[in-house]
């Protein structure tokens, strides 16, 4: 990833996986808060859908020749594959939370190498997408601390129970 347009393709293979990982976590969340994740991976996926062709269409418009094959973006991203299964609310979220946290490090890397060069259709399009993206990080940080008390309770519960045996 030596210059700006290889880290474009390594994005927009990182788009690319992660409109496939998202939509794996959207038909497989189960549990409790299974609308409300179901949901948003729904907006999420979709968000993904629209970078990936917006991404592909900048790097056009600048000449060069996005990459354009599953076998190229599955050679080229660092998004981690997940399995097909049934995943728990807090799984789905801690998955979100990771690939955030490194799409939005990807994108700053972007945006500040192309502010350094002047390419301020590159650097708007990867700031307009780190705003999107600390939305969803906040989002995501506050389901995250919702699950861990739904977690606590039950183990509180659980300790309740062997107490009272």
């Amino acid at each position: 990833m030596a210059n700006k347009l290889d880290k474009l393709n390594v994005f927009l293979a990182n788009l690319a996986a992660m409109n496939i990982k998202v939509h794996n976590l959207h038909w497989n969340v189960v549990g409790p808060n299974f609308p409300v994740i179901h949901k948003m991976t729904e907006e999420i996926y979709k968000m993904f859908q629209c970078q990936f062709d917006e991404v592909a269409e900048m790097m056009k418009m600048q000449n060069k020749m996005p990459m354009g094959t599953m076998a190229q973006y599955l050679e080229n991203t660092t998004v981690e594959e997940i399995e097909p299964r049934e995943y728990a609310g807090y799984e789905v979220i801690d998955e979100l939370a990771s690939d955030c946290e490194n799409i939005m490090a990807m994108a700053k890397d972007i945006r500040d190498e192309a502010d350094k060069k002047d390419d301020f259709m590159v650097a708007n399009l990867m700031e307009d997408y780190l705003a999107c993206y600390a939305k969803h990080a906040w989002v995501i940080r506050a389901m995250q601390e919702e699950d861990a008390i739904e977690i606590e309770e039950l183990d509180g519960d659980e300790e309740d129970n062997e107490d009272e045996e």
